[in-house]
């Protein structure tokens, strides 16, 4: 856009036209749509220069602008950073005509080029959360509880624990499948049981063993499962199942890693 029409928008949103500019003007913006356009941003960036909503001194198109002001908000924040962009260069280009045009194209550029870099911002803080990350930042195996003893195991489960912590994650789990849920290690089979199908990355068994530990209510090891799932979950980007085992997490502050769930904030 030519620096003739920028001053003359600069002038307009002002109210500094006389009558007779004033409608000449508007008979363009009445016709040309890029002008249109230009006026609302135009307008937004003296708002922002000034810290106050320059008073627009025409009254001829105030539901026209409004309905335009309105559509450019929906408008992807991309699109509008691109144009913001493109009118700082644009001025900058022309700035050196006439001084007094020169001012007001420098203050223009520098409020466009803050906005753009607030937008870029907007998007960086904003950006989707990596949820894998979470997981892989909160799994720790190593937390699970161990009943092994020095000697020959002799129960199932600690057969079943000792091929987990050495790292034969298919044995431990043929072991600690067959435990019956009669047996008093059931609770403790299911966790390493959970936590080997999540080593052999099988997820949705290692879900389903967590949802069985957690139905098992009368076990003070149960919340660990709504624990597991929430990782799981967040593993396999699955946001909003892991949002309802956090939402089961925070129902009880004696729930098992109820501080780190009032910690995430995906």
């Amino acid at each position: 856009m030519d620096i003739d029409t920028l001053d003359l928008i600069d002038q307009y949103l002002r109210g500094t036209l006389s009558e007779t500019e004033k409608k000449a003007f508007e008979k363009r913006i009445a016709t040309e749509e890029n002008l249109q356009e230009e006026i609302v941003i135009h307008q937004q960036l003296l708002t922002i220069h000034e810290q106050k909503q320059v008073s627009l001194a025409n009254s001829s198109y105030p539901k026209e602008l409004a309905l335009m002001k309105k559509k450019l908000r929906e408008e992807n924040y991309v699109k509008l950073s691109q144009k913001i962009k493109a009118i700082g260069k644009n001025q900058q280009q022309i700035a050196t005509h006439r001084l007094k045009r020169k001012k007001t194209v420098n203050w223009l550029y520098s409020v466009a080029a803050s906005l753009v870099v607030l937008i870029g911002l907007f998007f960086i803080f904003n950006k989707p959360k990596d949820l894998p990350n979470y997981y892989e930042n909160y799994v720790n195996w190593e937390e699970l509880p161990s009943f092994t003893v020095k000697g020959d195991p002799e129960e199932l489960f600690e057969k079943g624990e000792i091929f987990f912590k050495n790292k034969e994650y298919k044995n431990a789990v043929a072991t600690l499948a067959i435990i019956e849920p009669e047996d008093k290690w059931y609770p403790f089979a299911l966790l390493y049981l959970g936590a080997s199908y999540d080593q052999l990355n099988e997820n949705e068994k290692a879900i389903a063993t967590f949802q069985k530990l957690a139905s098992l209510t009368t076990s003070e090891e149960y919340s660990k499962g709504y624990w597991y799932q929430l990782l799981l979950h967040l593993k396999t980007n699955q946001k909003e199942k892991a949002l309802e085992m956090k939402t089961k997490i925070l129902e009880n502050p004696n729930h098992y890693k109820y501080k780190e769930a009032t910690e995430l904030d995906f």
